[in-house]
């Protein structure tokens, strides 16, 4: 009788992460995996415990896909057109919509502890004359605000650097810098060539050319690389049906120092409610990455959220109508069209007379108009997290978007 008692009072959870959406090279699938489902039994750890919280977990998770060097995110990210690594992360609570993030910042190992960090301090009632905790900070000061309050070792940026710069990234963007350094040069040859043809048939028609005269050119390219992706992100959920949600990413390959990205912007990388919009319970957490700057326009993760409370059609729905229009919107204005999102719903804890609510079952769904998308994911009802990387099977030459959805029934053993 007291195995049973022991056995109903287990916590249940739930645990959603992904690598981000692209095209993962066959070779890096397996490292890939592993660090999913390493990043899930982080979590799960911290989510077994008594004192475990969602956030804890959430912040556990991350730092596991920014320590591996396969990822976009922490150590192995990509670079700026400088050459360095600058990280975003942010993390929120579903219980209080607290968020916390940090852009851009430089020379500091784990961005997702930096932004946790914020957060916690504004769940704190105290403060000093009444001053409100930041919620996002960036670049310099961002990592000045980590030292001040012991967050990140007594390091320089040059040693963290180090450790962040694979080798791997090092030679992508140097040969990333080659071929911009080819394309200039062609663009200048190709300009000087116009411009002296242009004045030489307007001295031939007795035209005279002014300043603006001349239609301007320019020349891209598109470097296709086996080898792509982008932002990291965790959804959790506890037995009591708390909910959060993070996101971390080192940006786009060659971006300019100081931009900040979809992982960092409140609403867009990720999102975690307790509440559907008109008050009534509702858990469900998102996170998103992909072409950023459409991505961000949107509010994506917060956009997916409310769509699934509102509809009450599932999170797939929700999450194929979001990409849908990201994907819409950028067909208007480039060929770049790789864009992904995890969710999950889950049914509010019920509870029997003389015991406390608890977690039964979710929802998990991702979308993805990407060649692929990374995904994993870990439920107390299961022996081991599962992680795939999933592959669109639409149109192979214009991936559309695919999905992948489950229903996990946290209750059965």
């Amino acid at each position: 009788m007291a195995e049973s008692s022991s056995s109903d009072e287990s916590p249940t959870f739930f645990v959603a992460v992904h690598v981000g959406a692209g095209y993962h090279a066959p070779s890096n699938e397996k490292a890939l995996r592993s660090a999913m489902k390493r990043a899930c039994l982080a979590a799960a750890a911290v989510l077994t415990r008594d004192s475990g919280r969602c956030l804890d977990a959430v912040e556990a998770a991350i730092l596991v896909l920014e320590d591996d060097p396969h990822t976009n995110a922490g150590r192995g990210s990509n670079l700026t057109e400088d050459g360095l690594v600058e990280s975003d992360a942010s993390i929120m609570d579903g219980e209080s919509g607290a968020f916390g993030a940090v852009g851009a910042i430089p020379g500091v190992r784990n961005a997702i502890q930096v932004a946790a960090s914020l957060l916690k301090d504004q769940l704190m009632e105290s403060s000093v004359l009444g001053r409100i905790p930041p919620s996002f900070l960036v670049g310099e000061g961002a990592r000045n605000w980590a030292k001040s309050k012991g967050i990140i070792a007594a390091e320089s940026k040059t040693e963290v650097d180090k450790w962040l710069r694979t080798q791997k990234m090092i030679s992508h963007w140097q040969k990333y810098k080659a071929i911009i350094a080819r394309m200039e040069e062609k663009a200048t040859v190709l300009a000087a060539e116009c411009s002296r043809i242009v004045q030489q048939d307007a001295v031939l028609s007795g035209k005279a050319v002014g300043e603006n005269g001349g239609e301007q050119s320019s020349t891209s390219s598109v470097v296709d690389e086996d080898y792509i992706m982008d932002t990291v992100g965790v959804v959790c959920v506890d037995s009591s049906g708390h909910v959060a949600s993070g996101a971390s990413s080192g940006g786009i390959a060659m971006k300019v120092g100081g931009r900040v990205g979809l992982a960092a912007m409140y609403g867009s990388g990720c999102w975690a409610s307790c509440k559907g919009p008109f008050g009534s319970p509702f858990i469900v957490g998102a996170c998103t990455t992909g072409v950023g700057e459409y991505l961000m326009k949107g509010f994506a993760a917060r956009e997916c959220c409310i769509l699934s409370s509102i509809a009450q059609s599932g999170p797939a729905s929700a999450c194929i109508k979001v990409i849908r229009s990201v994907v819409q919107d950028c067909d208007q204005h480039g060929p770049e069209r790789s864009a992904g999102i995890l969710a999950v719903q889950a049914d509010s804890p019920l509870s029997a007379p003389g015991n406390t609510a608890k977690l039964k079952a979710v929802e998990i769904a991702a979308a993805f108009s990407s060649a692929s998308f990374g995904v994993g994911y870990f439920g107390s009802c299961m022996e081991n997290p599962k992680a795939s990387i999933l592959r669109n099977k639409t149109q192979q030459s214009a991936p559309g978007i695919d999905h992948f959805e489950a229903r996990i029934d946290l209750s059965m053993k």
